[in-house]
């Protein structure tokens, strides 16, 4: 005798499991995206800008993209000083204002601001930071570039 299977969810908790799922799925693509585009502007500055131009005398750099205009950007100018404290000279940190020096944001794709970029000793550039970036972060990257070179 054939017994009818009843669902331990109402209508509604499965409308709402299901809501859960997809917005679950579409953060991950969203991370994805954002994930492989930084890779893909990592890979554009290394085929198509001359970094070296900043590279001083072979030493990791951090190019620091700013303006007055920026809200944020003294926030990230705390961070950048605490980083330039913590590697006392390890590393080149140019402060580059997007406002006087357009050209050259366009050229390294800066389309927020702030914007940090960590070059290696070699010139190749290993992470960009869209936005603010706290200090831990910031240090973290560089510590991959400094010991890594």
């Amino acid at each position: 005798t054939g017994t009818d299977y009843r669902s331990p969810f109402t209508g509604r908790q499965i409308m709402i499991l299901e809501r859960i799922i997809i917005t679950g799925l579409l953060f991950l693509i969203g991370t994805g995206g954002v994930m492989a585009y930084k890779q893909w502007h990592v890979g554009q500055l290394n085929r198509e800008t001359a970094v070296s131009a900043f590279s001083t005398l072979a030493t990791p750099t951090l190019l620091y993209f700013r303006s007055d205009s920026c809200v944020v950007c003294p926030t990230q100018e705390q961070y950048v000083k605490q980083l330039a404290d913590v590697w006392n000279g390890r590393i080149a940190i140019h402060k580059i204002d997007a406002d006087t020096e357009p050209q050259t944001a366009q050229q390294y794709g800066v389309m927020t601001l702030p914007t940090t970029i960590v070059v290696d000793n070699t010139g190749s550039v290993r992470d960009v930071n869209y936005g603010l970036t706290n200090a831990h972060k910031l240090n973290k990257q560089v510590e991959r570039v400094v010991v890594g070179s």
